[in-house]
């Protein structure tokens, strides 16, 4: 991963192909999985690679690109809970301070999906 982190951040900028969507949605997947293992510590250096791709692809409002954009947003929020919600904030800050209000509306709508749980319908039968 350490070797190859630069690469796999510019595949997060391909666009050209048909299924291109569908290599980010599992790309944002895994290296979600991959920064929680791996450790906050080793790949501290390599965060900045990924902002500004994920970012780009979080704020995705193509209908087709749905999954990716949701994938890109879950990699936002687990970056943030790896190394915390002010110290994730000053790492974006201190790397594009454009980037902050989509980290807030991103965080928002992380928090109102979790708190939404599925109900089930309650049926009256008189």
């Amino acid at each position: 991963m350490i070797k190859n982190a630069e690469n796999l951040s510019n595949l997060c900028f391909i666009d050209h192909f048909k299924h291109s969507t569908t290599l980010k949605e599992n790309l944002f997947k895994s290296l979600a999985i991959i920064f929680k293992s791996v450790g906050k510590k080793k790949l501290r250096g390599f965060v900045e690679l990924f902002l500004d791709p994920t970012f780009r692809n979080a704020k995705s409002l193509d209908h087709q690109a749905t999954n990716m954009s949701l994938s890109a947003q879950d990699f936002i929020l687990e970056l943030e809970r790896t190394y915390g919600e002010n110290i994730f904030r000053a790492i974006v800050e201190s790397h594009d301070d454009h980037l902050l209000p989509e980290l807030k509306r991103i965080r928002e709508e992380g928090q109102r999906g979790q708190a939404i749980d599925f109900q089930y319908p309650v049926h009256n039968s008189h």
